[in-house]
């Protein structure tokens, strides 16, 4: 649950409609700066649901010392499990879609894989779930390499084709797995698809934290496997609007929403009373523009 709080209320957004809002913005990335996300289909799905696991722990919310818990605060043992269950999900949907998701989950617990080198080192509360999705990243992935495009359809098969794993991909899962970063001058696309997870996850992030965002700089945004990656400033506007500096979309302005609970800052003594207050909470729907 991603929790922002008012002046007397508690936003409450669930994890699994964050991962929509960041699924609109997989839809929408590309312009004559931006490439567009290759595969598509697989990475839009990868974005829309590297959250589904979330659903049945975010149907009601969770008190801890009588604090609200928040998408951080979860028990390590909680968080394993649906992990486990929702990286499964997208495995079954699509093998590329679930190798990017698994990549996400075991990244949130190394250092997101040299992008967030200040985070702590894996706590041995998550050293089995990180080597079990890195067992199955490398499964994938051998898959993935292996697959050949059908000859007799030709360019018919050009989806299979862009989820085929090159082998600047393979050395890159590798490195991933025994150094905890990437190669570096990488031009693997199965990195610039996981830095454009971490992107699209992030963005979401900042507009959903807080309902007054201060600007914020995101780093590591690839523009293709080839070129650098920039840094994007995002800048509040006012009224839920905000500039993006490089502008990634292809159209202008953006629109996005989320569907949101507002309930009553209240102290509350026991989960039982929070969940009476947040199915009684106001439903509210929060619309994004996003411009350049």
């Amino acid at each position: 649950m991603i929790i922002a709080d008012g002046e007397d209320h508690h936003r409450f957004i669930t994890q699994p409609d964050h991962a929509r809002l960041a699924g609109r913005f997989a839809e929408h990335w590309g312009n004559e700066t931006f490439e567009r996300p290759r595969p598509f289909a697989a990475m839009v799905l990868a974005a829309d649901a590297h959250d589904d696991g979330w659903w049945e722990y975010d149907r009601r919310p969770h008190l801890e010392d009588g604090e609200v818990v928040d998408f951080l605060s979860v028990p390590a043992d909680a968080w394993v499990a649906f992990y486990d269950d929702g990286i499964e999900s997208v495995v079954e949907l699509n093998d590329y879609a679930g190798l990017v998701t698994s990549m996400h989950g075991s990244g949130l617990r190394r250092r997101r894989y040299g992008l967030s080198s200040s985070w702590p080192d894996t706590p041995p509360s998550f050293e089995e779930f990180v080597d079990r999705e890195e067992r199955r990243q490398t499964r994938l992935a051998g898959e993935l390499h292996g697959r050949e495009n059908d000859g007799e359809h030709g360019n018919e098969r050009r989806s299979d084709a862009d989820t085929r794993l090159s082998d600047a991909d393979i050395d890159l899962l590798t490195a991933l797995h025994e150094e905890g970063e990437p190669p570096e001058g990488t031009e693997s696309r199965l990195w610039c698809n996981y830095e454009l997870l971490q992107v699209w996850d992030f963005l979401s992030l900042v507009l959903c934290t807080s309902e007054w965002p201060e600007e914020t700089t995101i780093d590591s945004v690839p523009t293709s496997p080839e070129t650098p990656d920039v840094s994007m400033t995002v800048t509040p506007l006012g009224d839920h609007e905000f500039r993006l500096d490089p502008y990634p979309f292809d159209e202008t302005p953006l629109t996005a929403s989320v569907p949101a609970r507002i309930v009553p800052d209240g102290g509350y003594d026991d989960e039982a009373a929070l969940l009476r207050a947040y199915y009684g909470g106001e439903h509210e729907t929060v619309e994004f523009t996003l411009r350049e």
